[in-house]
């Protein structure tokens, strides 16, 4: 089966599925988003650890990785609500995902002040100065988006990577609103295992210097692939 055909297949036999195998299922895929988002940061925490984060038995421990970790978590429950009142990515929403992910670290929430330079990246985000102006044409090129649900959703995460409009929090920002988009259009959200990690930098670096998506859109169709395999196997268990 091709994706497309994968994502009908689960669609039509999702109900095979009992409730709590589902729940189950969406449970430790979050916590599993919540992991790889975290790790790709070089934050690295194990999926014990991060389910007891999740779950609030750690939160008091108040270090930077522990708040990074259950902030993204609730940033990923935040844009389940969100869709699940129809609600579409807009610049406020945007900004209000941020500023949950950087609860309790610095005021998220707020376009940076100041102009930067990624680590291990040949291309410098813009001039601070400018982020307005392109964030207001972000926002205009996803309301007037013409290609694929896919096409829309890895565009999405790439332009808020490039222009980097926050001082911190920019990439788990970036990999939430994916997941959204890819969510919005009735695709399984997909983790970024730490394994993919150079070859995720590697695509991003293509589309912020070469300007070409194709090496994010191979790597994201590989990832939603191997996310419905798992869930079709795991649905075909129950419908023999």
């Amino acid at each position: 089966m091709n994706l497309l055909e994968k994502k009908q297949y689960v669609n039509e036999n999702l109900h095979y599925l009992p409730v709590e195998e589902l729940n189950s299922y969406k449970e430790n895929l979050a916590y599993t988003i919540t992991k790889t988002s975290s790790s790709i940061e070089g934050e690295i925490v194990t999926l014990a650890n991060v389910i007891s984060i999740c779950k609030g038995t750690k939160v008091s421990g108040d270090s930077y990785t522990t708040r990074m970790v259950y902030n993204n978590f609730l940033a990923f429950e935040m844009i389940n609500k969100h869709l699940e009142n129809n609600g579409e990515l807009t610049e406020e929403f945007l900004k209000d995902v941020h500023e949950r992910l950087l609860n309790g670290i610095i005021n998220g929430g707020l376009y940076r002040n100041v102009d930067i330079k990624i680590k291990g990246s040949s291309h410098t985000p813009c001039s601070y100065l400018k982020v307005y102006d392109r964030m207001a044409k972000f926002f205009y090129d996803i309301a007037h988006f013409e290609g694929t649900d896919l096409e829309l959703a890895a565009y999405t995460h790439l332009q808020i990577a490039k222009v980097h409009p926050f001082l911190d929090g920019n990439g788990r920002l970036a990999r939430l609103m994916l997941n959204f988009q890819l969510m919005k259009a009735g695709y399984l959200p997909i983790s970024l295992p730490s394994k993919y990690r150079e070859q995720y930098f590697n695509c991003l670096e293509e589309f912020k210097v070469n300007k070409t998506s194709q090496p994010f859109m191979e790597l994201l169709e590989h990832r939603l692939n191997r996310e419905y395999d798992r869930l079709i196997g795991l649905i075909d268990n129950y419908k023999k």
